[in-house]
């Protein structure tokens, strides 16, 4: 199935379903202007045009014959999808913050994205993985559980522990968000799911 699915995501938040479904797990935080792409077989220029056209569009959320999703409670800025492609995945209590440009396939749990940070579509992240700020991993390539990228030429550590979830921040948002954050409904009908 097709779904996108987070807790909190801010509404300058770009999630492209453009190769296959993005299924997103529990618990995690998308800060403003991040992108979560699934580019499928896009070319770097093919995705740089599009995320460019994109950038400027006003928000809605798309669907149709061939793209069933359920924006995020927070309304993104820009929501596409389609159901048939390789799925990406990302697991649950995920920290994306501002910034972060993500297009990779396989993302475990309890990881922290700092701003700015760029993931390659060929690699795989495990648990409690730490990437820091301005740090781009492009390139076919495996974090282990807790392992920590930061400087500029991208150097690697192991942590002692896994990074704490942030379930004190989502706390704080379920209880802060409703009495700020007006949500608007969709004018868009979600297709009904094929059965079988």
């Amino acid at each position: 199935s097709s779904g996108i699915n987070a807790e909190y995501g801010h509404p300058k938040v770009r999630i492209f379903a453009y190769g296959g479904p993005i299924v997103i797990g529990d618990g995690c935080l998308i800060e403003e202007q991040t992108v979560i792409i699934n580019r499928g077989d896009l070319s770097d220029e093919d995705v740089t045009k599009f995320l460019k056209e994109t950038e400027t569009r006003p928000p809605q959320t798309r669907s149709g014959k061939n793209a069933p999703l359920r924006a995020l409670q927070s309304q993104c800025a820009y929501v596409c999808g389609k159901i048939t492609g390789e799925t990406q995945t990302i697991g649950s209590y995920n920290f994306f913050e501002v910034g972060s440009h993500v297009q990779a396939m396989r993302i475990g749990s309890n990881n922290v994205f700092e701003s700015k940070c760029k993931l390659g579509r060929k690699l795989t992240v495990g648990d409690g993985c730490v990437v820091s700020v301005f740090c781009s991993l492009e390139k076919e390539d495996h974090l282990d559980d807790t392992t920590v990228v930061y400087g500029p030429n991208n150097q690697r550590r192991k942590q002692q522990d896994k990074p704490m979830a942030q379930t004190q921040q989502l706390e704080f948002l379920a209880k802060v968000l409703p009495n700020f954050h007006n949500l608007k409904k969709s004018n868009v009908s979600p297709s009904p799911e094929p059965k079988g």
